[in-house]
């Protein structure tokens, strides 16, 4: 599950690239077919959490001798369940096969000297539905889990469930953040700052109607969060202010 998560992920940035270098931000038929690739993957990854919970709740039910496994389904449980569907199934849909070739577009983009700035509330389309991808990490973090050696240790569990301890990611986080903190706080940030300059490069537009560089964008990151603002680059957009 992890890997057809990071794969989405993945294809997801090189499909909005591509989209990125095109006039007017036109679908190619490169485009369109990471898209179905993208798609595929996200039934297989729906598939696979399915069969993940259905594996999970029989556990659960054996380990506190159920007989029926719907008696241990909660409001709770079902609720999660749902959202982590939804969070899985959001991405890049592929549309309608595009016909008109970069050709034509690039004559299109010729007959327009000066192009007309948009409005503060434009967002395309695959940007919108790309992004909420990137929650798909959480499933990183159930990987990490699973691999732990303090999760396969028998003995820290058995020791954990008699001091009534769940070994879950929270008590893993704990452990690690004491373990190596700077590692783990490195780890972090940096993840986290590559994956906001990216979302303002999506985000945000130049005055051309062109997206900001990545290398604009991480130093306008850089400029928020370290409060300077020296006003060099500013966000144009309300999704780029809102990053």
């Amino acid at each position: 599950m992890c890997f057809l998560g990071i794969l989405g992920i993945i294809l997801m940035i090189v499909e909005n690239e591509i989209t990125f270098s095109q006039t007017h931000n036109n679908d190619t038929i490169s485009s369109w077919s990471i898209k179905i690739v993208i798609s595929l993957s996200t039934f297989i990854l729906i598939g696979l959490i399915f069969q993940y919970h259905r594996l999970d709740i029989s556990l659960y039910a054996v380990n506190n001798s159920y007989e029926d496994c719907r008696a241990t389904l909660t409001n709770t449980k079902i609720l999660l369940i749902v959202l982590e569907i939804l969070i899985c199934a959001i991405h890049p849909m592929p549309r309608s096969y595009p016909r008109r070739s970069y050709e034509s577009s690039k004559n299109i983009s010729s007959d327009q000297s000066t192009p007309t700035p948009y409005s503060v509330s434009h967002i395309d389309i695959d940007v919108v539905l790309g992004l909420p991808m990137f929650l798909r990490l959480y499933l990183l973090c159930r990987f990490i889990m699973f691999h732990s050696h303090l999760f396969l240790d028998a003995s820290s569990r058995s020791v954990g469930y008699l001091n009534k301890v769940s070994i879950d990611y929270l008590f893993l986080i704990k452990a690690y953040l004491q373990q190596w903190p700077m590692r783990c706080l490195t780890t972090f940030c940096v993840t986290v700052f590559l994956i906001g300059s990216w979302c303002l490069r999506a985000c945000d537009y130049s005055s051309t109607n062109e997206h900001l560089s990545i290398e604009n964008s991480m130093w306008l990151l850089i400029e928020t969060f370290t409060t300077v603002g020296y006003g060099d680059f500013t966000p144009s957009t309300l999704c780029g202010r809102s990053k």
